[in-house]
């Protein structure tokens, strides 16, 4: 598997055949796995369940790709974001933003901090920005990247906000069902099936009716 290697994502050649961008949400993933596996401690009682998963993912996804969409073969480029603790510029622009959300347990914390070198470990380039979440930078690499040709982005993420980068077949975002093995796929159709609405009029749909894992209220 081939790496962003450049702290700009600069992808200059594809060679032929369509290839494939996992853009991971790394904050998602880890608390999916925290939260899926028991609380498995090292031999000196660190906790490891979540980098025990983590790490369980990325071998299969570096294996052949099937955890996630990309007809049974690993992704040729990967790359891991993260959110960072300071408060974001949505908090600052309204308080309330995911204020109910309790505060992180020590025994994910230092998990997180751990992923970042297993991703590096497994060739993954990560990134985090203070002041912008996972979100925002999925975002702006889905939107910089989605025009290349021969190149299919797959939004790996447990945040279905995501959905609204949703592109024809071209940008697509696998979410986890159950644990970290049962994933769903959404392209244009499911996400119409699922909100009775298209991906590029989901964040007008969900400012109108609110959002209650952000802890955003409706019109």
């Amino acid at each position: 598997m081939e790496i962003l290697s450049s702290s700009k994502l600069n992808i200059n050649s594809f060679g032929v055949g369509v290839k494939t961008l996992l853009l991971i949400d790394a904050n998602a993933l880890i608390h999916r796995c925290f939260h899926a596996l028991p609380p498995f401690t090292t031999k000196e009682g660190k906790p490891s369940g979540a980098i025990y998963g983590l790490a369980s993912v990325l071998i299969k996804i570096a294996r052949n790709g099937e955890e996630i969409g990309v007809n049974g073969k690993a992704p040729d480029y990967a790359v891991a974001f993260f959110d960072r603790p300071e408060p974001t510029f949505r908090k600052e622009m309204y308080d309330e933003y995911k204020s109910h959300r309790p505060k992180a347990p020590n025994e994910l914390i230092s998990q997180i901090i751990e992923a970042h070198r297993l991703f590096e470990n497994f060739g993954i380039k990560s990134f985090e920005i203070p002041g912008f979440e996972a979100d925002d930078l999925i975002g702006t690499a889905a939107e910089k990247f989605k025009n290349k040709p021969d190149l299919k982005i797959i939004i790996l993420t447990g945040d279905l906000d995501a959905l609204q980068l949703i592109e024809n077949e071209k940008v697509m975002v696998e979410t986890f069902k159950k644990g970290i093995s049962d994933t769903i796929i959404y392209n244009e159709k499911e996400t119409l099936n699922k909100f009775g609405v298209m991906p590029h009029q989901l964040a007008d749909y969900k400012g109108l009716v609110g959002d209650q894992s952000d802890n955003i209220k409706g019109v």
